[in-house]
């Protein structure tokens, strides 16, 4: 999956999600902030698992939805900002590899 593919289909997505027209950028950074603390919860749910602490616990792939979802409400901040989040992440990236005299770059474009 290319990050463009996901904007798409979080543009076409959101014209049928109800109240969407009431998710201004303040919503979607709380929307992303919110969503950032649930794969830390699951996180220190899946090592209470692993490390056999007594409690709730989340398997891996409960891990990966929380990404998952993380990942979705930060490319919906970004498109409502203008921002291409592909573009970015390959920028800063490469400016990172860059200044710590590293090779690996990724594409400009996805």
């Amino acid at each position: 999956m290319k990050f463009s593919d996901l904007r798409e289909a979080n543009i076409t997505r959101q014209k049928e999600w109800p109240g969407n027209d009431q998710a201004d950028i303040a919503f979607r950074g709380l929307e992303v902030a919110g969503e950032f603390g649930e794969v830390a919860e699951a996180l220190k749910k899946y090592l209470r698992g692993t490390r056999g602490i007594k409690g709730s616990t989340a398997d891996l792939q409960d891990v990966a939805d929380e990404m998952a979802d993380a990942i979705i409400a930060l490319d919906l901040l970004a498109d409502q900002m203008g921002i291409d989040l592909g573009a970015a992440v390959a920028q800063k990236f490469n400016r990172t590899s860059k200044k710590y005299g590293l090779v690996t770059r990724l594409p400009a474009s996805d």
